[in-house]
């Protein structure tokens, strides 16, 4: 560390120990502008990291906000390179932020302080990122980071919306099992709608391997369900399944015969429709049916991800990233066939099905000739 480095270093250290909080900061910033190169900026970044502990230790929120917007903006404005490291301080940084500091009752409704340090965060990771998808979306690593936090801090919305990013398929599903088998007053077969908003919201991404790991997981492991298909009396669940099994195919017309056969299970719900339109986006280029492309509370949650000016019904999808290989072997034993047996899969879910509730298609409906998949089934099935 230069001398100058080391003489502030000391000077902060005096002004913590005679509990001198703003004379502390005041330095800390100092040594931040005075930064000349990345070698000084990660010099810098070790120093505020370690206040921040100090100060969230001592129970410092406003401080520990302020820390973090500096180490924030040193990241970026130093073009720091990611690292194993760098990642662990943000976390550790992050759990140590107050989500709000209320001093009256009518501060209680604030908006998450933490917000903008995220922000700031990611916009670091989308510009020091070369591939497509993390150039939009921010580094899977980050999301698993952030995932993490919100998920022990019972921030369960929030949680889920990074493990939609984070690549962690098995963790995603381990998350919402806990989530949803000890969710309060749930209802019927909510566990199944939890599973498949979620599997929707992640074809929605183009991450087809991480649904289908996903799916069986949760199906495997979860309380209320401990199936593999056919799931009987579950047709929410076979849908799914075949959904899975049309797109490993890339295959347009048993993905609208799907949709057609199981309006019943499907009516009425705004998620699944446009987060279905959204997959038909996707894997098959059709043009979008509503406007929103997400529907419901994650629409704007996942708004709050994306670079300015970026419309979620244009956005282009990477097929770039990869998975834990504890997931991999999952996603390879999906179907161990290596092929996938549709119309058998079809039959099957007929044979389990409540009686009388999920019937074949009118005919006339599927005559029109579907647009041809934009990408073949093989290059479609890669994260």
């Amino acid at each position: 560390m230069p001398p100058k480095f080391e003489k502030l270093r000391q000077k902060a250290e005096d002004a913590i120990k005679e509990k001198n909080t703003y004379e502390a900061l005041q330095v800390y910033r100092t040594v931040r502008n005075r930064c000349k190169d990345e070698s000084q900026a990660r010099e810098c970044l070790e120093m505020l990291y370690k206040a921040a502990l100090h100060f969230g230790a001592q129970e410092e929120k406003t401080t520990v906000l302020d820390l973090a917007e500096v180490y924030a903006d040193t990241l970026a404005n130093f073009k720091i390179q990611p690292s194993d490291g760098i990642y662990k301080e943000i976390g550790e940084i992050f759990n140590l932020m107050p989500v709000t500091i209320t001093t009256t009752p009518s501060d209680s409704g604030s908006h998450d302080l933490r917000s903008k340090f995220v922000s700031d965060v990611f916009k670091w990771s989308k510009d020091s990122s070369t591939r497509s998808f993390r150039k939009l979306r921010g580094d899977p690593k980050l999301h698993k980071i952030f995932a993490k936090v919100h998920w022990e801090q019972g921030s369960h919305n929030l949680a889920r919306l990074h493990f939609l990013l984070a690549n962690d398929p098995t963790l995603f599903a381990k998350f919402l099992i806990e989530y949803t088998s000890k969710k309060e007053n749930a209802e019927e077969g909510e566990a199944q709608d939890y599973l498949a908003q979620a599997v929707l919201q992640l074809l929605a991404h183009k991450k087809l391997r991480n649904a289908q790991v996903f799916f069986a997981i949760y199906c495997r492991d979860h309380p209320d369900i401990k199936q593999v298909f056919p799931f009987k009396n579950g047709p929410l669940l076979n849908f799914i399944w075949l959904l899975l099994s049309a797109l490993q195919l890339g295959d347009f017309n048993k993905f609208v015969y799907l949709i057609e056969k199981y309006q019943p299970v499907l009516h009425g719900d705004c998620e699944y429709k446009g987060a279905l339109d959204k997959v038909a986006q996707v894997f098959f280029k059709v043009p979008p049916k509503h406007d929103s492309g997400f529907g419901g509370m994650f629409g704007g949650l996942l708004k709050g991800l994306m670079p300015k000016g970026i419309d979620p019904s244009k956005e282009e999808f990477s097929a770039d990233e990869e998975m834990p290989e504890e997931s991999k072997k999952i996603v390879d034993e999906f179907y161990k066939s290596g092929t996938v047996n549709f119309n058998e899969l079809n039959s099957k879910a007929d044979q389990v099905n409540p009686p009388g509730l999920i019937e074949e298609p009118v005919v006339e409906k599927m005559e029109e000739e579907p647009p041809k998949p934009a990408a073949e089934p093989s290059e479609m099935d890669l994260d």
